[in-house]
């Protein structure tokens, strides 16, 4: 009976596809020709799970929409997507889709990636079609449109991969499916999901981990209580709190890591309009998890002097080191953590970024490249940085050229470079008192 019932399914979901497929080819004939896909494909894409009667029916009774798809197509990377208002898509993440496109072309080792809370399934289409390391990707939503759209796409796109339309967590701790690439990005925070992804790549020794976050207000201290609550972590809403926030996410996640055996090594690390994407390196074993352990700790930042510390201990001063020796009233230091004291990108990883992206034609090379070039200052520099124009205001001065100010620092043999946080503050290893003298002998 199981078997006839997984039957019907199966062809009733195809009988939609088919609908959907040629509804679609006639909207488009004028704009694109697409041959129509064979028995043999239709099979493939109709079937989500039908492993057990009771995910048989669940399907039935959430693929009901499959042929209801009306939108547009689109070219993005080398992948063509067609999207519907049913379904979520980020015009404004292309470039970020593209950035980690690059980085999966980096990683060392075939990969089966699970493409989680997948949306339209452009990212995990585009790493498939882009990266000849990607073997293998199951693109997982709760959303039925999702899903429905999903396996759209990959018909469109000529690719033969699973769709589940399961949640996250729930796929990645009882799915049966293990991977050694999971790409978490949800709506807000990914704080939800990051267990689930650490243990499913617990059965490989070595896995990664994409993680976006788009509460960038969180993790940046505008909400200072939300980012105790979820993160366990104390922020800084001050001019360098979104390199803070991004190490706050790293820092969580090497803390969720360790229980389970596991230690982190970031790869990458981006902050760019709303959202943070961290891709970080999971391997198993104590050593690993203690070694990152060994990566957290505290920053404290003086308001009045711009004064940047960093500790491995929370024994952190109430009063600043510096200029409470040179004002008769103290000045209250502030701090955030724990947080990733670490390195948050691979200079090695960005190379091969930059070698690829010559290679390819994404729209956004120019730009991209940019971004590659500013990420490997941020590789060698230590960690936060100091933005010229919170100095200004603090001294209550005009602004000044930014290149004298560099020229002083670098003539008295100090390291400065731009970074990608921020267009108006650059890296440095000259203290902040050094770097004050600078701005205003500038």
């Amino acid at each position: 009976m199981n078997q006839d019932l997984n039957e019907n399914v199966k062809e009733g979901i195809k009988e939609d596809v088919v609908k959907n497929i040629n509804e679609n080819d006639s909207e488009n004939n004028e704009n694109r020709s697409t041959s129509r896909p064979t028995d043999e494909e239709i099979e493939k894409k109709a079937v989500i799970d039908v492993g057990t009667t009771e995910k048989v029916t669940e399907v039935t009774e959430k693929t009901t929409d499959v042929g209801d798809i009306e939108g547009k197509e689109i070219n993005e990377g080398s992948a063509r997507i067609f999207l519907n208002k049913h379904v979520f898509y980020n015009q404004h993440m292309e470039i970020c889709r593209d950035v980690m496109s690059l980085s999966v072309s980096t990683l060392p080792r075939e990969l089966t990636v699970c493409d989680g809370m997948c949306a339209s399934g452009v990212r995990g289409i585009r790493y498939a079609l882009e990266n000849d390391n990607v073997r293998h990707v199951t693109f997982v939503d709760m959303d039925e449109a999702a899903i429905a759209l999903v396996m759209h796409n990959l018909v469109l796109n000529n690719l033969d991969f699973p769709a589940v339309q399961s949640d996250i967590n729930h796929y990645l701790y009882r799915g049966g499916e293990k991977f050694n690439f999971v790409e978490i990005d949800p709506f807000g925070s990914p704080v939800p999901f990051v267990r689930a992804a650490l243990l499913n790549l617990r059965a490989s020794k070595e896995g990664y981990l994409s993680v976006t976050a788009t509460d960038t207000a969180v993790l940046c201290g505008a909400q200072s209580k939300a980012c105790n609550m979820y993160y366990t972590s104390r922020p800084l809403h001050n001019y360098f709190c979104h390199e803070a926030g991004v190490r706050i996410l790293i820092g969580y996640i090497a803390r969720v890591a360790s229980p389970l055996g596991l230690g982190i090594q970031p790869l990458l690390s981006l902050s760019k309009r709303h959202y943070f994407k961290v891709l970080l390196k999971v391997k198993k074993g104590a050593i690993a998890a203690l070694d990152s352990l060994k990566q957290l700790g505290y920053v404290s930042w003086c308001p009045s002097c711009f004064d940047i510390r960093l500790y491995n201990k929370p024994f952190l001063k109430e009063e600043c080191g510096v200029c409470s020796r040179a004002h008769s009233s103290h000045v209250g230091v502030e701090w955030a953590g724990p947080l990733w004291l670490g390195k948050i990108e691979d200079s090695n990883i960005i190379t091969g970024m930059k070698e690829k992206n010559l290679q390819r034609d994404y729209k956004n090379k120019k730009e991209i490249m940019s971004l590659l070039h500013l990420l490997s200052f941020d590789a060698e520099m230590p960690p936060f940085y100091f933005d010229f124009h919170a100095i200004f205001d603090k001294l209550n001065m005009p602004s000044k050229k930014f290149d004298t100010i560099v020229k002083i620092l670098t003539e008295n043999g100090f390291r400065v470079t731009n970074t990608h946080f921020c267009q108006t503050a650059i890296k440095t290893d000259a203290p902040a008192e050094v770097v004050l003298d600078a701005v205003k002998r500038a």
